[in-house]
């Protein structure tokens, strides 16, 4: 869950690379997100012009989850619809990664479960926002320590409401960089810092519990010493 919104300026060149590879295939992605929607159930609520684009259907459960549970997220999402800027959500299975990845090496860690990469155009200007989710090593975790479902789905809301509620909504409000949230600073409070802050504006609604630490100490994933083996 790492905040990857600040890198060296030369970084920003391979960003506005990436750009161009998302939004060319936006049109595709987004008619196969719509083909997800419409395939969820009838009783499932959503803003019809979402803002969030995926075509990953534990991710679209994700989302619709966190929609029943939070008027403030409903609230958000109209807004941030209204501005016609997009989240794009990928996991690794994802085409398009792939082809990130060629384009900018830095652009995705295989070791961390997610990521927000704004991506802006030639004016400097954020209109679409890059949440990358590594499913996989999420799975994996899980398995290995044995978790019930709802152990998995809440640690992946719990992932999401920190990346798009903590990073890529501010950002899609604001339009640039000004809109950024950052993540605790070192010898930050993390409950004083921005990300956080939303993220758990969202997280006490849902029953998430409240996020205190930097790391992965507030997900289930942390139980036990699992993360500390080799």
């Amino acid at each position: 869950m790492r905040d990857l919104s600040v890198r060296k300026p030369s970084g920003w060149v391979m960003k506005r690379t990436v750009r161009k590879l998302v939004v060319v295939t936006m049109v595709a992605f987004t008619m196969s997100a719509e083909e997800v929607a419409a395939q969820a159930q009838a009783d499932s609520p959503r803003i019809v012009e979402s803002p969030f684009l995926t075509t990953n259907r534990i991710l679209q459960s994700s989302l619709d989850r966190i929609f029943r549970g939070s008027a403030l997220w409903r609230e958000a999402l109209e807004a941030v619809g209204k501005t016609g800027r997009h989240v794009v959500l990928v996991t690794p299975a994802d085409p398009i990664v792939a082809r990130i990845a060629a384009a900018d090496r830095e652009a995705f860690d295989s070791g961390v479960l997610g990521e927000t990469v704004p991506l802006m155009d030639e004016d400097w200007q954020i209109d679409v926002v890059l949440v990358f989710v590594n499913l996989p090593l999420l799975t994996a975790i899980h398995d290995a320590r044995l978790s019930v479902p709802l152990q998995f789905e809440a640690d992946l809301d719990r992932i999401l409401v920190h990346e798009l509620y903590g990073h890529a909504i501010p950002y899609l409000s604001a339009g640039d960089l000004s809109g950024r949230c950052a993540d605790p600073k070192p010898g930050e409070r993390p409950s004083a810092s921005c990300s956080i802050r939303r993220e758990n504006t969202i997280r006490a609604v849902l029953g998430l519990g409240r996020r205190g630490d930097a790391g992965l100490a507030s997900l289930t994933l942390a139980w036990g010493r699992l993360l500390d083996r080799d």
